[in-house]
């Protein structure tokens, strides 16, 4: 039991620091765009406080908020989502090895209704490890 919970606050940790670097990603994207919070958050139809949380990496983001944020912000999605686990890698000694980069570009290509079903079959996969 203390091994799962120490597993499970890696997992944590590891999720965390995602959203944070895409928050970062999210914060210098709205900055160079010269949106303020307020005016960002209003056009997603957001709070200020939500989109503010998004940014520090306080609030789960899914990948429709990152589409919604990127198509709004002119970014491609792989601006957000490109490199956003190497950091966590790196610390963890583990060499980033494209993988996940890949699978963002492409899942980037796809229509929304084929990234759901494809996001589906993941949790399918990750679950039957379980």
């Amino acid at each position: 039991m203390l091994f799962n919970n120490w597993l499970l606050s890696i997992y944590v940790g590891y999720k965390t620091m995602i959203y944070k670097d895409i928050g970062k990603k999210i914060q210098k994207a709205r900055e160079e765009a010269g949106l303020s919070q307020e005016e960002l958050a209003s056009r997603l139809g957001y709070t200020q406080a939500a989109l503010s949380n998004y940014e520090l990496g306080k609030r789960r983001l899914y990948l429709a908020n990152i589409e919604q944020i990127a198509r709004e912000l002119n970014k491609p999605l792989s601006f957000f989502l490109d490199e956003s686990a190497a950091p966590a890698d790196t610390e963890k000694g583990e060499p980033p090895d494209g993988t996940i980069s890949e699978i963002v570009k492409l899942l980037s290509e796809l229509p929304p209704e084929e990234r759901k079903y494809l996001l589906e079959y993941i949790q399918w996969r990750r679950d039957r490890r379980r």
